[in-house]
């Protein structure tokens, strides 16, 4: 990995080179279905780094190029009364997979966890992403086994919502 990797917090001027990122992540999850530069633009601006969101956008750039990316959240309460870092996106532009800069942004994340006092680093992984497993299990990552992840989503969660 080049020494000019540049990792930080997402600043107003990058814009445009994460909506490339995005862009891409779009295209490796969804293919022909993905979301176009507008829409991704939009969602970047009033959702991800919306007053409501709660997320800070991590980017690890070369050259002002957004390469990669991690959304954080700190949250509370965690044991012992301090806190927990759960990342919900990890993601290499497709040309710079298989490079270092994943584990290059793990560790910058594990170590923000530690500066901010978090008792642990969570984040969780489809399971039909073998590729991904492998990666968090090289890094020396512990399986969860005694927690089960659950979810309201479409139909349901609009259900639910509307009952009384």
């Amino acid at each position: 990995m080049p020494g000019s990797i540049q990792i930080a917090f997402y600043t107003p001027d990058q814009l445009e080179t994460t909506v490339d990122l995005l862009h891409d992540m779009s295209v490796h999850y969804n293919g022909s279905n993905a979301s176009g530069r507008v829409a991704i633009s939009n969602n970047l601006q009033q959702a991800i780094l919306g007053p409501q969101s709660g997320v800070q956008l991590l980017i690890a750039a070369e050259e002002g190029k957004a390469l990669a990316l991690a959304t954080l959240s700190l949250l509370y309460p965690a044991p012992k009364e301090r806190g927990q870092l759960f990342m919900k996106e990890l993601y290499v532009h497709s040309a710079h997979r298989s490079t270092g800069l994943g584990q290059l942004l793990m560790q910058w994340v594990a170590r923000y966890a530690v500066a901010q006092n978090c008792l642990r680093f969570d984040w969780t992984v489809d399971t039909s992403n073998p590729g991904a497993i492998a990666f968090y299990h090289s890094l020396g990552a512990t399986q969860v086994t005694d927690k089960l992840y659950f979810r309201l989503g479409g139909e349901d969660l609009l259900n639910f919502s509307s009952s009384s």
